[in-house]
């Protein structure tokens, strides 16, 4: 599905990826796990064709990243992209005539799942950062993507709320896609990852099967990732 080799992007003379090489299989959940300024969402931005590189290479079912690929990954990105002017109604509109694989249905029961009474004549600049959020990762999760990026989904959000949006993404995400989340919220997210990488500082420092890896070390992903971390 994802398939990178020798991946390295600058900033100016910053390097920010250094040498990326990492192989995703369809059908895995992934957390790419990393502090602050790891690269994880440069490394995401690159994957859904929004960053262009210059150093190695990257294919997401054999395609490079571009407008085709664009038709079948889905992004939520860090920063808010929505223009704040845009009124529900319109960027619902908007991914509904955009993206073929996007489901106004199941859009429409996640936000009842969630319990959001969301006009959809009110404008995104007049709706607050929390439910901001969840309108965004409704809008990615209902598209039918074979390959979803989430990046901080849980960002800005109190714990009983990140319990229940992790249940929602879970029931939501096409089954047989592929789903990378970026976060460093780790104790929240580990019950729903297959695998894990840790990053730091632009590169790869590990790819691990999560069972695997609680087994062989008898901890937690999140204890492991604190001692990579070090």
């Amino acid at each position: 599905m994802l398939d990178i080799h020798n991946l390295s992007k600058f900033y100016g003379k910053k390097k920010a990826l250094n040498n990326i090489n990492l192989e995703i299989e369809k059908g895995q959940i992934v957390g790419l796990l990393g502090p602050s300024g790891s690269g994880k969402t440069t490394l995401f931005n690159i994957a859904a064709g929004i960053m262009p590189f210059k150093e190695g290479e990257i294919r997401i079912n054999s395609l490079e990243p571009s407008e085709k690929t664009k038709a079948f990954v889905s992004i939520l990105t860090e920063n808010n992209a929505i223009p704040k002017w845009m009124k529900v109604k319109d960027i619902v509109h908007f991914y509904n005539e955009m993206y073929d694989d996007f489901n106004k249905e199941k859009f429409d029961n996640i936000l009842n799942n969630f319990d959001l009474d969301i006009p959809y004549k009110k404008r995104i600049k007049n709706l607050s950062k929390g439910m901001t959020q969840l309108l965004r990762l409704a809008l990615t999760i209902s598209r039918e993507a074979e390959l979803y990026l989430l990046d901080e989904p849980l960002g800005g959000m109190d714990t009983l709320l990140r319990d229940k949006v992790i249940d929602i993404i879970l029931d939501n995400l096409n089954t047989e896609s592929t789903t990378i989340i970026a976060t460093h919220i780790i104790p929240d997210v580990e019950r729903m990852l297959d695998k894990v990488v840790f990053i730091k500082d632009g590169s790869i420092l590990g790819y691990h099967d999560c069972e695997e890896l609680r087994i062989s070390k008898g901890k937690s992903v999140e204890n492991v990732f604190k001692e990579v971390m070090i």
